[in-house]
């Protein structure tokens, strides 16, 4: 099956603005904004350094106008709303933006302009598995601080009744253990993320998504349909740049990068997966499983010169080689992500695959 390649950028800003309406919002205030891109590549073709920094510097261009800016003086409605659709309008078409819109809340502009609002929340509970081996960590009664990430599509209701909502449903889960909670007896993050959502539906709040993060580097996304799940990594390591002999680029920071540069970064590696759930354990499969499959691949990469397993030297020749050694033993991977720095990266996707909430 073909996959598609897109590019990644992300960059900020500090603006003011001031919100119709009642309340805080309609006073003048200010935020940092943080905005993240993503842009396919032409099929069959891998986005090249070259590529990267250009789809960075139009990003960085397109928000300038708005860095330490009164919002309200660059454009007449200042929402979540139209902002996103002020920035797509400057940026080339196909390009998916994530709009992070003060603490806890945002909204996402997909490539074909279908617009999702975002809230973002945490909680404090217990939790077990049941059913898992014995020995296995997860069986002992332990606990996590819950992200859970909801997503509603714009126009439906607003974010204040959405939060509303979620209000009451958090004042449940908070300060609990999950498993003594009705329909929640196997509270993986993927059950989690299924009982938020059928619990927020009945609540009269219709939603597009629900996503837990289980911890910083795990999580789960359920749209209604499907159950995805990603683990995330990072490692350190060294590059050597190898762009065309002619050349020479920019690097992120401004600086000129020559051929056969070294250089190294903290990679960031998110590995994402769709399965049916287990009926069983209650999950699509173990995080745990997840990561030992993959430590044979990830044992290659970190604290290593990867140009000497890449020669390319580029980081979507990277990802296009992780991607080659990890399908044979995780085949139920769909996507994966690689961020060579927290600017930029790469993404690798099956078809269905970059549908949901990472950007």
């Amino acid at each position: 099956m073909a996959a598609d390649y897109f590019m990644w950028a992300s960059h900020g800003f500090e603006a003011a603005r001031q919100l119709r309406g009642s309340g805080d919002a309609a006073r003048r205030h200010g935020h940092s904004f943080r905005v993240e891109g993503r842009r396919p590549v032409a099929p069959g073709e891998l986005p090249s350094a070259v590529d990267l920094e250009a789809f960075f510097t139009r990003l960085q261009q397109t928000l300038r106008p708005l860095d330490y800016n009164d919002l309200n003086t660059v454009m007449g409605s200042v929402a979540d709303d139209d902002l996103v659709c002020w920035m797509g309008e400057r940026l080339e078409l196909g390009v998916r933006l994530h709009l992070a819109a003060g603490p806890g809340q945002g909204v996402t502009r997909e490539a074909d302009g279908k617009i999702h609002g975002w809230l973002r929340d945490r909680f404090e509970a217990a939790h077990f598995l049941p059913h898992v081996p014995v020995g296995h960590k997860c069986g002992r009664l332990h606990g996590h601080g819950f992200e859970v990430v909801l997503h509603q599509p714009s126009g439906v209701s607003g974010m204040r009744l959405l939060r509303e909502v979620w209000r009451g449903l958090r004042a449940q889960l908070h300060g609990r253990c999950l498993n003594e909670l009705a329909g929640l007896d196997i509270p993986t993050s993927e059950g989690l993320a299924g009982w938020i959502w059928h619990q927020m539906q009945i609540r009269g709040s219709v939603l597009s998504a629900v996503t837990v993060y289980e911890t910083a580097t795990c999580g789960s996304t359920f749209d209604g349909l499907r159950y995805r799940i990603w683990k995330e990594r990072s490692f350190d390591s060294a590059m050597r740049c190898l762009t065309h002999p002619d050349s020479a680029i920019h690097g992120i920071a401004g600086e000129i990068l020559q051929p056969s540069t070294l250089w190294g970064h903290t990679y960031r590696l998110r590995l994402g997966l769709t399965a049916p759930l287990d009926a069983l354990m209650g999950w699509a499969m173990d995080f745990g499983d997840v990561k030992r499959l993959f430590a044979p691949i990830y044992q290659q990469l970190d604290h290593h010169p990867l140009h000497e397993r890449v020669p390319a030297g580029t980081t979507s020749a990277l990802l296009e080689w992780i991607v080659t050694q990890t399908l044979p033993v995780l085949p139920m991977l769909d996507r994966v992500d690689l961020y060579e720095t927290p600017q930029v990266g790469v993404i690798w996707s099956l078809p269905g695959g970059v549908s949901g909430p990472a950007a």
